[in-house]
């Protein structure tokens, strides 16, 4: 599945004290952090709770209405390459992108929100919310198990192993192989762990301008050193040239 670029128009925390029905050029994406977020579209009224998110496609008409106390929530505007559908959501995995950019936005990560390095983690992040989305609209999953492995592999990064990926599951480590065996079905956990990885990174390298020591410690890895090592044994090159050489096919 191709990954779409990204452009990131605005971002911050919203304060909704309602709007008349209105559309624009680019896609709008609000998350719930807290509260409760009123609004509507052209025909179906729209609320949304703490952990839900509405993205709003663009010349989509809709409004927002006036909001009680206690409601936090943040507005990013976007454009992106192809078109995808909007709608609200409470999707775990997409969840996980949103909460990695309130945390940039919020500052607590090494990351200044208005930094290069900022722009383009909140924008890698929008791309893997949205190939989330893209999955979503495919053939739904057998279970919501698959989801949450992915969602500690996120979580993770170079750290997961399967003692880990059980332990969060709630399960022995028997348990969580036999259930491994039964929900995804093929190929080994290590394997498994590995293909999640190695998309993260390379979601990375090719659209994002963060730094190969930045990703690092963004994945866990012990060092720039061990990061490189792992992506040249399953890719067979140094990350600096697969970021080069999609770079420069990108061009």
């Amino acid at each position: 599945m191709s990954i779409r670029e990204v452009e990131l128009l605005y971002f911050g925390h919203g304060h909704a004290s309602g709007t008349v029905l209105h559309r624009h050029p680019y896609y709008q994406l609000e998350y719930c952090i807290a509260g409760q977020l009123p609004g509507a579209d052209a025909e179906t009224p729209i609320t949304l709770n703490a952990g839900d998110y509405w993205l709003i496609p663009p010349r989509k008409r809709h409004r927002f209405l006036k909001a009680g106390d206690g409601l936090d929530y943040i507005s990013v505007k976007f454009v992106a390459s192809g078109a995808f559908a909007g709608g609200t959501g409470h999707d775990p995995v997409c969840r996980y992108f949103l909460d990695r950019i309130r945390s940039v936005m919020d500052g607590e990560t090494v990351f200044n929100a208005y930094s290069a390095d900022g722009k383009c983690i909140i924008e890698n992040c929008l791309a893997g919310f949205i190939a989330r989305l893209d999955r979503l609209a495919g053939p739904a999953p057998k279970s919501n198990f698959e989801t949450r492995l992915q969602v500690c592999v996120f979580d993770s990064g170079a750290a997961a192993n399967v003692d880990y990926l059980a332990e969060k599951s709630g399960m022995t480590r028997a348990e969580f192989k036999y259930r491994f065996r039964q929900e995804i079905g093929h190929g080994r956990i290590k394997e498994y762990i590995d293909s999640v990885l190695l998309e993260m990174i390379e979601r990375h390298l090719r659209y994002s301008g963060v730094s190969l020591n930045g990703i690092a410690e963004q994945l866990n890895f012990s060092s720039i050193y061990a990061f490189s090592r792992y992506f040249r044994h399953h890719r067979g090159m140094p990350p600096s040239e697969f970021r080069r050489r999609n770079r420069e096919f990108r061009e």
